[in-house]
């Protein structure tokens, strides 16, 4: 039977984490029954970056804890999917997701969405370099995110890598038609983001067929 978990041994957890005391982790997630899929005890947390922090997991993901992630792995046996890929992409710790990588566990295509709807242009070339498969794996709410925030160089990036590995361009269409709306309805474009967004007009155009009338 387990312990009851307090915000004291909560403490220490997260002192051994910080420390990557690997033996007293093991010894306090044995005696309270914690896996790293384990909710936080004061979850939501804020991690690095200023993203919210649920579970044990997304603790050593945010704080790049390499020498927890490799006890993790090699002793307690987790089994690095493309979940936790993309979650430490997710969390905005790209030390921890390039090491990740550096062990040769490969992105697919979670981690590509998460690239594409961050703009994370370089990070996307990366993937698509590995595996430009995965290029086909792009869905329609993929581009509506990647316009939901934001317009800025990075998104322009962002474009300019899907079309360099073969992004269908339909995907695209009823997005330069919303740019190109004269009343602005469905993407208000700040002045800051102008001139980046008449960059990507100018692009797509290039790229998309539309309509004669249009």
């Amino acid at each position: 039977m387990s312990l009851e978990l307090t915000s004291e041994v909560y403490d220490s957890i997260l002192d051994a984490l910080d420390n990557e005391d690997t033996e007293k982790l093991q010894e306090l997630f044995i005696e309270y029954n914690l896996t790293p899929n384990s909710e936080l005890y004061d979850a939501p947390r804020e991690g690095f970056n200023e993203q919210q922090l649920i579970t044990y997991m997304d603790y050593v993901l945010s704080f790049n804890l390499t020498d927890i992630l490799d006890f993790l792995i090699d002793v307690i046996g987790i089994e690095i999917d493309d979940s936790i890929i993309s979650r430490a992409l997710e969390l905005q710790n790209f030390d921890t997701y390039k090491y990740i990588v550096s062990l040769g566990y490969i992105p697919q295509v979670e981690t590509l969405k998460t690239a594409i709807r961050n703009c994370y242009s370089e990070i996307l070339d990366n993937i698509l370099a590995t595996d430009n498969e995965l290029i086909h794996e792009v869905e329609d709410e993929d581009i509506e995110y990647l316009f939901s925030f934001d317009i800025d160089e990075e998104t322009v990036e962002t474009i300019h890598v899907l079309f360099n590995y073969g992004i269908d361009s339909m995907l695209f269409v009823r997005f330069l038609k919303a740019l190109k709306d004269p009343e602005d309805r469905y993407f208000p474009v700040s002045e800051e983001e102008q001139d980046h967004a008449i960059e990507i007009i100018e692009y797509l155009e290039s790229k998309c067929i539309l309509d004669d009338d249009e």
